[in-house]
Parts: structure tokens; sequence; C-alpha cells
């Protein structure tokens, strides 16, 4: 599968395993900030490294930078975020799908800012980390996935949804209404089929628990 993988800086502990064979299979990898050196330690140099670099060690980014990696230096004072810089620059040089991945930690401010960059992040986007994966939904961009028998998934709408239907799992959805983060669409069970999830207005995100890419 073709991808151009975005890294954040902010890993799953104890998961260089799952990240090393991401980033083996990535198509093209753009590191944000500090990002970039640990994708280097796991064995993937980024083709491109994005960010302030408030958070990264300045002599990592210049040797990287030596060895031929395009290293883009945005201000400190900006409007965008290191990961939404990285994000687009995925867009701009490449048509591959862009997967997001070590974007999430416990600043809940940060997380929820990272999935909002995944909204915005083209067709075939999706998240993927160690024990979940996600895809964002939204009426131009209706969603199928193949999830295996008794996988816990949950339907969240990222603000105010009509028209939410939802097939393949133990309790479907049917021109529903969920209210921003409700927990009605939360803890459901794929059943083994596809799952088809369409929504008339508003934006979901469609998380899976599981440890499959």
């Amino acid at each position: 599968m073709s991808y151009t993988l975005v890294v954040g800086a902010a890993p799953a502990a104890d998961a260089d395993d799952f990240y090393r064979g991401l980033l083996a299979s990535a198509n093209a990898v753009v590191a944000a900030d500090a990002a970039g050196p640990w994708c280097a330690a796991l064995g993937r140099i980024p083709d491109v490294i994005v960010g302030d670099f408030d958070s990264a060690d300045p002599d990592e980014i210049d040797r990287l930078e030596r060895l031929g990696v395009c290293v883009e230096r945005h201000p400190f004072d900006k409007d965008d975020t290191d990961l939404e810089l990285a994000v687009r620059v995925a867009r701009e040089r490449w048509a591959f799908p862009v997967w997001l991945t070590a974007a999430f930690s416990d600043r809940v401010d940060h997380t929820l800012a990272a999935i909002g960059v995944v909204l915005r992040a083209g067709a075939g986007a999706r998240i993927a980390e160690p024990s979940w994966r996600a895809w964002p939904c939204s009426p131009e961009r209706p969603l199928r996935v193949s999830l295996e028998c008794g996988t816990t998934y949950s339907i969240v709408a990222l603000g105010p949804c009509e028209g939410v239907t939802a097939r393949g799992g133990r309790w479907e959805l049917s021109d529903a209404t969920l209210a921003p983060l409700s927990g009605h669409g939360i803890s459901n069970e794929a059943v083994g089929s596809d799952l088809t999830v369409s929504v008339r207005s508003g934006s979901l995100v469609v998380v899976a628990n599981d440890h499959t890419v």
C-alpha cells in the first residue's frame, strides 16, 4: 500500500518495532521537528524535516541536512503547528495518501489538533498507531474499511453531524444525528464484513482499537 508517512514527535512508548515497520514501508517520510532524528535512529532518514525546531537537537538537524535531507525551517511564532506544516509539505510533494503517526500524547489539546489535521489531509488519509487506527469521514469522503470480526470501533462526531449511516457493526446507524463528541457511536463491534460509514453533513472520525495497520 502506497503512502506518505507524516511523523510527529510523540511516539507511543515501547513501540519502536511498530514504527520501524511503518517507516520502512512508506514511500516518503516527512518528519515534524524532533521526529527527524528519531526517524533516522529507527533506520529511515526522512525525506523532509519541517518545523520551528524548538524541541530538536540543532546539531542533529544540521547533520541530517548535510546528508541531503531537505530541512524546512519556520519561525516559532506562527499560526500553523509543525504537524500541519508537515502534512502540507507531504501533499505538495507527493500524490500518495497521507498517514499520520506518533502525533498523539497526554497533551489533550495537541491530540485534538492532530485529529483535526487528518481531517484536512486529503483522500485516503488515516492515523496509524500501535494499538489503534483511525480514518476521517465527511460528506465528500464516505468510508469503507475492512475490520476483523470482533474489532472494537467508535464513530466520533467532531461537530454536529446529520445523516450518519453506518453498516457492518453489531449496532448500526441509519440517518442518525450525532452531537459533537457524543457517546452514541462509542464502542461498537465489527461483525466481519466491511464497515461503511457516511454522513450527510459534518465531520466524523472512525477509530478502531486493534494492532493492525
